[in-house]
């Protein structure tokens, strides 16, 4: 039988190793695209390439120049340093897109939102009110989603939340 101290200190070891593997999954989630995200505020340098999706949700590149197109586009259009990470946006905004439907009157329209103030990402729905979001069936459509690009990714890339 162990005496008190000896289970104690197992319980320690047990502890740093549970509170080490919860800092490795929390490293891992972060690498898991495979780049960093495009700060908000990025603009590119002149002669540099950027990435954004293309009207079929393609991602497309351009040089920053000077001209006016390219203006437009950085200040109209999301853009992305890496077309990784513009490939992950054109897929969660195509993925909400193809899950979505029209509103329809008295029945439920599932809406995702974003709470600002505890940082959570929610699903409410309406049977009366018509905001200008997508809808859904249920709950669990947009869950799926969720579960599919990771509550991160869609606050990014869908909620625009940074």
């Amino acid at each position: 039988m162990k005496t008190v101290e000896e289970l104690e200190k197992e319980i320690n070891n047990v502890e740093e190793t549970l509170n080490n593997l919860k800092t490795k999954v929390e490293e891992l989630k972060k690498s898991k695209n495979g780049f960093g995200p495009t700060p908000k505020d990025w603009k590119p340098k002149r002669g540099e390439k950027y990435w954004t999706a293309y009207y079929n949700l393609n991602p497309t590149f351009f040089i920053c120049d000077e001209r006016e197109i390219s203006k437009n586009i950085i200040k109209y259009n999301r853009i992305f340093k890496t077309k990784e990470e513009c490939q992950l946006y054109c897929d969660v905004q195509r993925a909400f897109m193809d899950a979505s439907r029209e509103y329809v009157l008295n029945k439920y329209n599932y809406v995702l939102r974003y709470a600002h103030e505890g940082g959570e990402v929610f699903i409410t729905p309406y049977t009366n009110v018509q905001p200008t979001e997508l809808f859904f069936d249920s709950e669990e459509t947009v869950r799926n989603l969720i579960d599919k690009f990771g509550e991160e990714n869609i606050k990014r890339y869908y909620l625009g939340v940074y």
